[in-house]
This record gives structure tokens, sequence and C-alpha cells, in this order.
């Protein structure tokens, strides 16, 4: 008996793309000095960098989803990455717990609604006993 030999797979375009971004950027072989100013120094020099960088989104989402707290990514500093990150989540979160209202008025039960979004029963309650107006924005 033969085995089949492997099969060698592409990455989808947004893969290859995502897996890539980071040639594609205008700050490629740029010092890095410039991406991490230190203390009362201007992020100016970077922004302009960034400011024409074909890749700009995705070197930001790559800041964000892997919780990088230093430099200037996507032309943003720190605190400007955590102040979107959070109105990302407080987003997110509100659209999860829309779906789980909507799920419960369905009929599904808590231990199911739990299982589908990876919450325990007592995360599910909670979510349907928030009120919506109460609810933070």
């Amino acid at each position: 008996m033969t085995a089949r030999p492997p099969r060698h797979r592409t990455l989808a375009a947004p893969a290859r793309f995502a897996a890539r971004w980071r040639e594609l950027a205008t700050c490629r072989g740029t010092d890095l000095e410039v991406f991490f100013p230190g203390r009362g120094e201007t992020a100016g020099p970077a922004r302009q960098i960034c400011a024409a960088c074909p890749v700009r989104q995705a070197c930001l989402d790559y800041a964000i989803t892997n919780r990088i707290v230093h430099g200037i990514w996507g032309g943003l500093t720190e605190r400007e990455r955590r102040a979107l990150q959070s109105r990302w989540v407080r987003a997110a979160r509100r659209e999860r717990d829309e779906a789980i209202a909507a799920a419960s008025a369905a009929g599904y039960t808590t231990a199911s609604i739990g299982r589908t979004f990876s919450l325990a029963r007592i995360s599910v309650s909670r979510a349907l006993s928030r009120e919506p107006d109460r609810r933070p924005s």
C-alpha cells in the first residue's frame, strides 16, 4: 500500500496578504528608533511614515490583536491604540450580548447558548439580566 503524496496548500489571498504585510510596509528598513520615541519625544516622524503606508490598517490590527503596548503601530501611539481597543471590545461585547438575547428569545437554553459562545451559564445569565438602557456604550 502506498501513501498519498502530501497535498501542498497555498493560503487564500487574504491570508497570504496578512502574512506578508510587513514586506509591503513603508517603514521597512527604517531605523526602529523612529517608532519607539523616548519620553518627551514626538511621534511625528513615525506618523509621517505611517500616513503614506499601504498596509497601515494591517499593522494596526496586528498591534491591537497581539496587545503590543510599546511604540507607534499603524500611526497610533500606545494610548491611542488602548482607547481604540477599548471601543472595539465594548462593541464586540454589545454585539455578543445582543446575539445572546436573540438566542434566548428564540428559546435556546442558557447551557446551549453558553456552549455556543464559550461562556459559563452564569455569564450568559448575567448578559441576559442586563437592561439594554443601563449597558455602557
